[in-house]
């Protein structure tokens, strides 16, 4: 099978034929060296000892591929949890942003690739991560996913794996090409066109140069446009995620004085119940949990997808000086612009930096109202809990330019074959404030003059004054960047009875840079429902400088073993050195056996030990010391209001981890190739936040190290004194682990009168997940503690293809099994829930058909979801959007789809 399989494949990929393809090949085929994703070392055998999925250019026009988030949901080894969607709808973070997150193991853990080269991380966030937005589909020649982690070839910092996008290099000719998709129920929308130019042939002219250039439009979709996220409110389930920060506005008074049962009333409502005329509907509305109280359902004011437009240009010309060398340079350019939109500002006394306040010399003070509560003070000022419904919702526009410009030298000297690389990459995003941001230092006292009605509209003057205090224009630039030099060589350089020991070396050197400026209403935490204050930094930089040694050698006939070793050495973190061995054994024709067993080792990322510290308020928790004795609401959830240090942490260490690989490739006939690999990996001394509720939680274990306390009160000098503030940076606490089994199944018939069929199955069964320590998720269970995704034991992409003559179909199947969370309906007052509900598997068809017969022209039209599908209903969704998690399944529905593209010659 090594002759068979192997260099079948590694002809097929030479010639980015489709991986089917290599079932047809001809013995008299020349057997091509190429490179595979996870070695150095250029072999004719590409089936190695290490587990690589690879999805070819051909696989990605028939599965109508728009972009890279299209292309993720056919990796099955990618997980929801530790994903991010630019869909997420989570506000002023994390915006225009898509990662993956193989074995589940977070964005951080998974190292993207373009061309075997990194890319710089995404500026916004934590640094982590890599958006793979800019990457456009009509430019991928094939993508090669490594599942085997820590890649002693790449960075051992690669522990969930490798992802490397490989351009198209060599292309001749001209292809143009438009897609439509439309949605059947309205809203979500997109259209693409691509244009690809290639001039010269390296064999025959000496040179070859190639461009790209992509354009994406995304339309938005409402919320309130899908039937499952329409409502905040679901009382036939017994749910409800509405806000009490509603318009009109909710009131009491300090002390618990003006309220009913201690909850917040409305004004708008009489003692004796709601009326037609009782708060603003339809996005305001008594419920049945707060029927004293107006609700918001913010959930329909939000987009489920944002609007969006993406470009993409990509060029690359090489030059064959020599029979033997080549000079290279290729440079690419993405802009992504979003226009993200959520509810109207909510403004109430967690939410600003000075509580807002109705004085009861305002002509829009309910005194009467007021005076028939119980124990209402009409002399005292209300306390509000309002939205600024009449200045639309929070509107943000993030800008994204992703820069990359590489150059180098490829060849062969002296038999030895040889690559040297230099390039740069960057990543910048500016976010502009589009409408419906507040500065608290400007709309806060005109609030607490009492001009603004918080019951109804506002007259025109004053609604200009409230417009005067919206923040407008850019408030945060941040840019991130990576730029270095690489030279690695490979060559046979002893034989040995069993065959020729390769080895390959390579040194590296880069240098990473991360800084984020924001305006002064960011960093100061004067944004009105923003995130707490963004500490500002200018650039911070670390060098990188890396040797690396690999050697493939035969030990028996059909037994290889593979030796390869990295030494990094961090300008902040010193030197560290990690082994990987692989075996490769052939153990019949069409049988091959394979295992691998390696370490991994990653640093904190620049945003974990640069960001300087800052403090936000907290509350609703108990001082599990004090409360029990004083009985003060400064101690009490009542009216306790601790601070959190947010930031940094220069102290960290790096993440270490351990993988193994275990698995076989067999080929029982020439028509049927099968693979199945068995994976495990163990993370310790995770870089993690610890969340408030296991600090609080297990008091004992955490107080220690991150609960700091002020100086002991005279009135209560044998406690403690009072918590100051408590430590929310990032810390390295506990461990992970997680296994499970890859398969991947291919079957090609035989050519027949009904044309040539194809079968196609790849999938992930996940065996074991579990963090050490509070990380609340695990296979089939999705994280109970944020909501950021979920672990479905079983996830697979499957197609069945046909084709005879000009005509050519595929029907395509993802799938991911169901999982539980918490049932929200049997949670107690203190957030105690004690069961759980399931989550519906998430089921999809699609059907596309093809037409090659008119010259020229390639034909492609289909329906995306066929059975229109709606997302299972989940409720803990780490986001603004209420009814499904959009990591998960995509909120659009039946989708309708037509391509057309135009070659020459």
């Amino acid at each position: 099978m090594g002759a068979r399989i192997g260099g079948i494949v590694a002809v097929a990929l030479a010639a980015t034929a489709t991986s089917g393809a290599a079932q047809q090949a001809e013995p008299e085929l020349k057997f091509e060296r190429v490179e595979i994703t996870g070695s150095n070392i250029r072999r004719v055998d590409a089936e190695t000892g290490l587990p690589v999925q690879i999805i070819t250019h051909e696989e990605i026009e028939r599965g109508g591929i728009m972009d890279p988030k299209d292309l993720l949901d056919r990796i099955s080894a990618i997980q929801s949890f530790g994903s991010f969607s630019e869909s997420n709808g989570v506000g002023n973070t994390e915006e225009g942003h898509t990662s993956a997150s193989l074995r589940g193991l977070g964005a951080g853990r998974t190292l993207i690739l373009l061309n075997g080269r990194r890319i710089a991380p995404y500026a916004l966030g934590n640094g982590w991560s890599v958006d793979i937005s800019g990457i456009p589909a009509s430019a991928i020649e094939r993508v090669e996913v490594l599942k085997d982690g820590a890649s002693a070839v790449y960075g051992t910092d690669a522990i969930g794996g490798v992802i490397n996008f490989i351009l198209r290099k060599d292309y001749q000719g001209i292809e143009a090409g438009s897609t439509y998709l439309a949605t059947e129920h309205g809203g979500g929308n997109n259209w693409r066109a691509t244009l690809t130019a290639g001039w010269g042939n390296l064999a025959k002219d000496r040179f070859n140069a190639f461009v790209n250039l992509d354009y994406i439009r995304q339309d938005a979709l409402r919320a309130a446009d899908r039937s499952f996220s329409r409502t905040a409110y679901l009382p036939e389930v017994g749910l409800n995620f509405t806000s009490g920060n509603s318009m009109p506005a909710n009131i009491r008074q300090p002390g618990g004085f003006g309220t009913i049962g201690g909850r917040p009333v409305n004004p708008t409502i009489p003692l004796t119940g709601p009326t037609a005329d009782s708060c603003w509907p339809p996005y305001s509305f008594p419920t049945v949990q707060s029927p004293r109280a107006c609700n918001f359902d913010y959930a329909a004011m939000i987009d489920n997808i944002p609007r969006s437009d993406k470009t993409t240009a990509i060029g690359r010309m090489t030059w064959q000086f020599s029979p033997d060398h080549q000079f290279f340079v290729e440079a690419s350019y993405y802009r992504g612009e979003y226009l993200y939109k959520v509810a109207p500002t909510p403004l109430n006394a967690n939410f600003m930096l000075t509580a807002p306040t109705l004085p009861p010399t305002s002509p829009y003070y309910p005194a009467a109202f007021v005076a028939s509560l119980p124990n209402g003070n009409p002399n005292l000022p209300l306390l509000l809990q309002y939205r600024t419904v009449e200045l639309g919702p929070r509107t943000d526009r993030p800008i994204i330019d992703e820069w990359r410009a590489v150059f180098g030298l490829k060849g062969t000297l002296r038999d030895w074959d040889y690559q040297w690389t230099a390039g740069y990459t960057s990543n910048k995003e500016v976010v502009n404030y589009a409408g419906g941001w507040l500065d608290e230092t400007k709309f806060g006292p005109l609030l607490r003059s009492g001009v603004v009605n918080p019951f109804g509209p506002n007259t025109p003057e004053i609604l200009q004054q409230m417009r005067a205090t919206e923040i407008h224009g850019p408030v945060s630039d941040n840019l991130a960047n990576d730029y270095g030099v690489e030279l690695k060589a490979s060559r046979p350089v002893w034989d040995l009875p069993a065959g020729s020991l390769m080895a390959a070396f390579g040194l590296e050197a880069r240098r990473e840079g991360l800084e984020q400026v924001n305006a002064e209403v960011l960093y100061t935490g004067a944004v009105i429902g923003g995130s707490g204050p963004w500490p500002s930094f200018t650039e911070r930089r670390r060098s990188v400088f890396s040797a690396f040694a690999e050697a493939d050698v035969p030990l028996t006939k059909g037994l290889v073993a593979n030796f390869a070793v990295r030494h990094d050495h961090y300008s902040d973190f010193g030197g560290t050195s990690n082994p990987k061995l692989t075996l490769r054994w052939q153990a019949r024709r069409d049988l091959v056996l394979r295992g691998s067993v390696g370490t991994g080792f990653r640093a904190p990322a620049l945003f974990d030990i640069f960001v300087p510290n800052t403090f936000a308020a907290i509350r609703g928790f108990d001082d599990p010391l004090r409360c029990p004795v004083t009985h003060a609401d400064a101690d009490c959830q009542s009216g306790s209001e601790y601070h959190a240090k947010l930031g940094s942490n220069p102290n960290l260490e790096p993440e270490t981890s351990r993988q193994l690989n275990l698995g076989l490739v067999a080929e029982p006939s020439k028509h049927l190739s099968l693979t199945i690999d068995y994976y495990q990996v163990r993370i310790e001394n995770l870089i993690t936040v610890v969340p408030l509720d296991a600090i609080f939680g297990d008091y004992a274990r955490w107080a220690p190290t991150l609960v700091v306390r002020k100086a002991p009160d005279a009135q209560f000098p044998n406690l403690p004194g009072p918590i100051d503030y408590i430590v929310q940076t990032p810390v390295n606490a506990g461990q992970k682990r997680t296994s499970g089994v890859d398969l991947d199944l291919r079957y090609r018939l035989p050519s027949s009168g009904s044309g040539r069929w194809a079968v196609m199955l790849n999938g992930t069964y996940l065996l074991t997940y579990k963090a050490s320590e509070f990380e609340q998720v695990s296979p089939g269970k999705a994280d109970d503690a944020y909501g950021y995704g979920a672990l479905p034991r079983w996830r697979h992409y499957a197609t069945v293809d046909w084709s005879r003559g000009d005509w050519g179909a595929t029907l395509a199947h993802t799938y991911q099994t169901s999982y539980s969370e918490i049932d929200l309906t049997t949670c107690d007052s203190s957030g105690v829930c004690s069961g759980r509900r399931q989550v519906g598997s998430n089921s999809i068809i699609d059907l596309l058909v093809r037409y090659e017969g008119v010259r020229h022209l390639k034909l492609q039209f289909g329906v995306r979801n066929l059975f229109d599908r709606a997302p299972p209903s989940a409720y803990r969704t780490g986001g603004f959007q209420i009814g499904y998690d959009p990591t998960y399944a995509d909120p659009r529905g039946r989708m309708y789809f037509g391509s057309l593209r135009w070659t020459l010659p």
